[in-house]
């Protein structure tokens, strides 16, 4: 083989890689994002609904057109009493989130070590899930009234079981293998707690807290929607009687920015306290 053909041969691997490093690499990897990719998705809906208004498919007072509809995003935004409502909700989702896991999570380590209580636990909570809790609406509103009470007693029954149950999941699956580690070094059961299982559990009871905080808000829109006195649900049962469709869409859009907005926040502040996680779900997805 000639010098010629070997310098050639060297150089190919480094134009590739050249090739792949380039400009175009980068611009490929931020189309396929996460981002990226919902923000296309969104746009194709409004396409999509821009396209069902202008040809008449729906009737305007229905399904206003996405212009009208932004302007009243706007104009919700801008209103003080809206603002209001939406600070309830949150207040509600923030006070119901913590008084859960100030319950839960202890209680679920305690079910989770014990290992007599583990089965019977599991059984009773996957029992109790099984009832929606909006089917407590009509109790609820006799036994508290239509205040926060009312809200925080329901979204905490719908909350209780995921974050219960993974915080029990978590400690119950701790490595047999660490926990002999533990006991061959003699450390006392509140040192293998604090070093071995709740390190263990903690993406279990990070998970459990994330998928929760979804929860928490659906619940909090629907029991406002079906009976509460504040909150972003009553906004759009209110708009919906006059009737404005345009305001409805408008407080639908905003509850559901929110939404991507607390679980966001929560997913970033897994990734920064879990970092570990991340990089072994990385690695195996390179794998």
């Amino acid at each position: 083989m000639s010098s010629t053909s070997v310098q050639t041969l060297d150089k190919a691997p480094g134009k590739a890689r050249a090739a792949a490093g380039g400009p175009a690499g980068p611009l490929a990897r931020a189309l396929r994002s996460p981002l990226a990719l919902g923000l296309f998705g969104v746009g194709f809906l409004v396409a999509l609904w821009q396209v069902a208004s202008s040809l008449g498919l729906v009737a305007r007072e229905s399904l206003p057109a996405p212009w009208t509809v932004t302007l009243r995003i706007k104009d919700l935004a801008l209103s003080g009493d809206f603002r209001l409502q939406v600070l309830d909700t949150v207040y509600t989702w923030f006070l119901s989130m913590a008084l859960t896991i100030a319950v839960a999570v202890p209680l679920g380590i305690v079910l989770g070590t014990v290992a007599a209580l583990y089965r019977p636990t599991v059984t009773v909570v996957h029992a109790l899930r099984s009832v929606p809790a909006t089917v407590f609406i009509p109790a609820s509103v006799l036994l508290f009234g239509l205040g926060l009470s009312m809200k925080l007693a329901l979204t905490v029954f719908a909350i209780f079981g995921p974050i219960l149950l993974n915080t029990v999941y978590g400690v119950h699956n701790t490595e047999p293998q660490l926990l002999t580690v533990a006991r061959s070094m003699r450390w006392t059961r509140f040192q293998t707690l604090r070093r071995v299982v709740l390190p263990s559990a903690l993406p279990s009871i990070v998970t459990g807290i994330r998928v929760a905080s979804g929860i928490a808000l659906i619940v909090i829109v629907s029991v406002e929607l079906l009976g509460a006195s504040y909150g972003i649900g009553t906004v759009i049962v209110k708009y919906q009687g006059i009737p404005r469709p345009d305001f409805v869409y408008a407080g639908i859009i905003l509850a559901g920015v929110l939404g991507w907005l607390l679980y966001t926040t929560l997913a970033a502040v897994e990734r920064r306290s879990l970092p570990w996680t991340r990089r072994g779900t990385d690695a195996g997805g390179r794998s």
